[in-house]
């Protein structure tokens, strides 16, 4: 139930982002986004597949087309907390937070997808946490 639910949401944004018109390409081995570089974009990736380095790289994530990298680039710019590096070259569509700003507004729906993604991350941080708290390994 769970992957089906990831997998309507990956698939909400391709269709609605999909036909971007600004499309970045990065080749199998560039990172994409750099923990502790600001957060000017989120990004949704179009096609490849990318490794999100969790922790300073003690737990990784491979993702694939439909999922968004560096959420809270567009929407509160802070610095990103992960490196996220494109395994296979990777089309990237770029929001920043006009267009975001824009989604919101203009495609209600967008910010409720937008919330469950945010709370399926926290749900997985907090289960990778207590994995790594109940084999007593300090993240």
């Amino acid at each position: 139930m769970h992957g089906e639910r990831m997998k309507k949401e990956r698939d909400f944004f391709l269709n609605l982002l999909g036909e971007g018109k600004e499309i970045i390409l990065k080749k199998a081995g560039e990172t994409i986004v750099n923990v502790g570089q600001p957060g000017e974009y989120t990004y949704l990736l179009k096609a490849g597949t990318a490794q999100i380095d969790l922790f300073g790289g003690k737990h990784t994530v491979e993702i694939g087309p439909g999922n968004l990298i560096g959420l809270m680039g567009s929407i509160d710019g802070r610095d990103y907390e992960d490196t996220t590096v494109a395994i296979t070259d990777c089309e990237l569509i770029p929001i920043d937070r006009k267009r975001a700003e824009y989604l919101f507004r203009e495609h209600p729906t967008f910010a409720f997808h937008i919330i469950k993604v945010l709370i399926d991350r926290f749900y997985f941080a907090l289960d990778l946490a207590k994995q790594y708290c109940q084999a007593g390994v300090s993240i």
